[in-house]
């Protein structure tokens, strides 16, 4: 700490001392500390203020140290603690210049106004108000109390066993009406229960904890990094330990930078254990952090949203449409990052189970419109072959059945189509699925060309347009090979409705090799 360093934080001690003595003793604004503190449904919520600040401080390392006393939490940041002119503070925070004791010291005021970082020396740090009345910050520039909400107060003697360029926090728990050990309980039920706290971290990559008979772990691994155009693939490991208790899980993260911005949004889909399938996960949507909003949505997402107050909630209609442009560039991501996922033969049939079949909630609603057009307009939907195909193409049958016997190349034949055509959706047939889920069924129906079924193949159909399909013909029969017409003649035996609608058509083959009937018109047996 420089001479005008010292003096500036003396002048800020003076000036919040002279506040915080007037609000006090004045009835009509006294309550306004507790309106403050109590914001937070979650009482230990300041567990991620915390490691916000160590993330802005561009630490890679954090770890909590819980006593019956208080709490510890130290950071490795390189990023440390300063003081700006009390005479200038207004100024200052207009410009992003404002001081972190400053900001620290004031109430809602956020030294940091760019949305690429997200601590808030204001209302997010006052939380900690819930569990102490005195913080304490050892930093390598300062060492500071704040007493009474917002005045600093000098430290002369520094923590010991605080390492050079560390910053430390403590917590002790000397508030009358919270005891130590409601504290102590509390803030262990948070640290046991955070919810991927280093998921959209920048930089902090590790969260330790312990107690005197407990300890934890929370830690980010980035095991691949690709680039596509304008995307950032991450395929990423979470650990989560909680004693002897562990949890890995696997994510394969998306993100955008906004246009001619410094921050980013992302999506991301969870992994099975080996990482080749993607699993179905809903979750909360999150602003670095876990929200209370509720998407409907079975992947994560994650953009610097605008927040309520008590950062539990994301603001609608308050924002001049900057959260509502959030979630249209999201829905964006998530549909262009299908077609990374395809490169990557992570999209088979479970991937209606991944994306939004039916609207979610109204504020999220872009997904399911945005995903729908993209499946209906690009080659995206996974045929038996583990190939994919577009909307126009893409035939769903009404049983497995019809495309375990057909295969893709006769499909096309019956269709006598130059293009190339493909049975999409094959694990379960249309007609399970709208037994059991009609709006998935109106789904698939909806991004697929038609659903057919035996008496189509046997027998042809019409298009809502008035086009119509002959379905198996003669010509179709003749190139069929031996083993196939076996399989394909016992197919048709199983059933008396199939051999109905088989009777009279040209499916049998006769001495010359040539399709002919079985029956004629009066029933009388041909062949």
């Amino acid at each position: 700490m420089n001479e005008q360093q010292k003096n500036w934080f003396d002048n800020l001690y003076e000036i919040r001392n002279k506040t915080a003595t007037t609000l006090m003793n004045d009835f009509a604004v006294g309550n306004i500390w507790n309106s403050v503190v109590e914001k937070y449904s979650d009482q230990a919520h300041f567990i991620y203020e915390l490691l916000q600040n160590a993330d802005d401080s561009k630490a890679t390392k954090s770890a909590f140290e819980l006593t019956e006393k208080g709490l510890y939490f130290n950071h490795n940041g390189i990023k440390h603690f300063w003081v700006s002119n009390p005479a200038s503070e207004k100024e200052d925070q207009e410009k992003n210049q404002l001081g972190d004791i400053n900001a620290i010291t004031a109430v809602a005021q956020s030294n940091k106004k760019d949305l690429s970082t997200i601590g808030k020396f204001g209302v997010g740090f006052k939380a900690v108000f819930q569990y102490t009345e005195t913080p304490h910050i050892y930093d390598p520039n300062f060492r500071f109390k704040i007493e009474r909400f917002i005045v600093p107060v000098k430290l002369e003697i520094d923590l010991k066993d605080r390492k050079a360029n560390e910053t430390v926090f403590y917590f002790p728990f000397d508030k009358n009406e919270m005891s130590a050990t409601k504290a102590y309980s509390d803030i262990l039920e948070k640290l046991k229960k955070l919810v991927y706290p280093t998921l959209f971290l920048t930089n902090l990559q590790e969260v330790l904890w312990k107690t005197e008979s407990e300890s934890g772990t929370y830690l980010k691994e980035t095991k691949e990094k690709v680039e596509y155009e304008n995307i950032i693939c991450e395929k990423i490991e979470l650990l989560q330990e909680v004693g002897l208790n562990t949890s890995n899980e696997k994510v394969i993260l998306f993100t955008r930078f906004k246009e001619n911005q410094p921050y980013t949004y992302s999506i991301g889909y969870f992994l099975d254990k080996r990482g080749e399938k993607l699993v179905p996960k809903p979750i909360h949507a999150f602003c670095f952090f876990p929200t209370n909003e509720v998407t409907n949505l079975n992947f994560i997402l994650h953009a610097p949203f605008l927040l309520t107050d008590s950062r539990e909630g994301i603001k609608k209609g308050q924002t001049d449409g900057w959260n509502e442009d959030l979630i249209v560039k999201l829905a964006q991501l998530a549909a262009d990052s299908l077609l990374i996922l395809k490169d990557l033969k992570l999209i088979n049939d479970d991937i209606v189970e991944i994306i939004p079949y039916k609207q979610p909630v109204e504020f999220f609603a872009a997904f399911y419109n945005t995903i729908k057009k993209k499946f209906e307009n690009e080659e995206l939907l996974p045929s038996k072959d583990g190939s994919y195909i577009k909307k126009d193409n893409a035939y769903w049958a009404s049983v497995p059945k019809l495309a375990e016997l057909f295969s893709n190349d006769q499909l096309t034949d019956i269709l006598e189509d130059e293009e190339i055509n493909k049975w999409v959706f094959t694990l379960k047939g249309r007609d399970e699925i709208l037994r059991g889920n009609k709006e998935l069924a109106d789904y698939i129906d909806s991004i697929t060309n038609i659903w057919i079924d035996e008496k189509d193949l046997l027998t042809g159909w019409s298009y809502e347009n008035g086009d119509k399909q002959n379905g198996i013909t003669r010509k179709f029969i003749e190139k069929q090979n031996d083993e196939w017409l076996v399989s394909f003649y016992s197919w048709i035996s199983d059933t008396d409705g199939r051999k109905k609608f088989a009777k009279d058509k040209p499916f049998f083959l006769n001495h010359q090799r040539k399709a002919a009937s079985a029956f004629d018109q009066s029933n009388k047996l041909i062949l």
